[in-house]
């Protein structure tokens, strides 16, 4: 057998396929139309309904038993029997007084004899009504298999971290270095000191100082910029009567003299221009460091 016939072989048997997935389609919505005609119809006219799906599927598998089954078609034909069963269960229950509980006493009083259970007795009715079921290779390890046993991973025990005293550096050496950090903040000292002298050594509200109203990343810089003024006490924060801090510029004298400090505040976008509005700025008081100045 050459390619070709080969490949007309493999297309004629998708072509069959594709007939038996539609014809078992089809099935399954007779299906349907016979569980919703149950209360309209007898009991016979139901269960001949019901045989005649079971007869037009048995024809569709007729010779094919051998087949390559293909997943949707196997699908269908599952789906169609369970269908089959409960239409069947229905119509009983519809049209006879036969209950679950009647079924139950007759499976009790045919496995249990005495002390002993026979279950061998239920098989051997079922096997009358039974018929091979021919499954593909490919689903056989999806049958009857235990399931995996899962066994949960431990956590692993956290490392509890040693409380280690915070340090800090005695004297920042951001004033002293001579790259474009230092010289920033330095040219912001001068700044401050300038303003702090034209408004007659008067504190000057820290908000107002900060606050670049065209651009809040200056605002972030300059608030930087004064913390490491403020941990070498070349400027002091105080919170002034409105409840706003207040910028004091520190005498030179007194600075061997007082211990480091460290000024923490909190600013957004929003709190940025409620401040800008709060002082009526139109332009920062700070002035950014231009590089030909560094």
């Amino acid at each position: 057998m050459d390619s070709s016939q080969s490949q007309s072989m493999m297309a004629a048997e998708g072509s069959a396929q594709g007939v038996r997935i539609l014809c078992l389609q089809n099935l399954i919505e007779k299906n349907i139309e016979i569980e919703q005609q149950i209360e309209n119809k007898t009991f016979d006219q139901s269960i001949a309904a019901i045989e005649e799906i079971l007869r037009t599927a048995n024809d569709i598998n007729k010779g094919h038993e051998d087949r390559r089954t293909n997943s949707t078609e196997l699908v269908l034909d599952t789906e169609l029997l369970r269908r089959n069963h409960e239409v069947v269960g229905k119509a009983i229950q519809h049209n006879t007084n036969f209950t679950d509980r009647m079924l139950i006493t007759a499976i009790n009083e045919m496995v249990f004899k005495e002390h002993e259970e026979d279950w061998d007795a239920v098989c051997a009715l079922a096997i009358q009504f039974g018929r091979p079921l021919f499954t593909n290779d490919s689903m056989l390890p999806f049958i009857d298999v235990a399931p995996k046993e899962v066994i949960p991973k431990q956590r692993a025990q956290r490392k509890q971290k040693s409380l280690v005293e915070e340090k800090r550096p005695k004297k920042s050496d951001k004033l002293e270095r001579k790259d474009e950090g230092a010289a920033s903040v330095s040219h912001i000292l001068k700044q401050i000191r300038q303003i702090y002298r034209e408004g007659d050594n008067q504190p000057i509200p820290y908000f107002k100082l900060i606050c670049n109203p065209n651009n809040f990343m200056d605002t972030v810089q300059n608030a930087l910029q004064i913390s490491f003024l403020v941990k070498e006490n070349y400027i002091s924060v105080e919170n002034g009567e409105d409840g706003l801090p207040l910028v004091h510029v520190v005498n030179s004298k007194r600075v061997e003299g007082n211990e480091s400090a460290q000024a923490i505040c909190s600013i957004d976008v929003t709190f940025c221009e409620k401040m800008a509005k709060y002082y009526n700025l139109r332009e920062p008081m700070l002035k950014r460091l231009q590089a030909d100045e560094s």
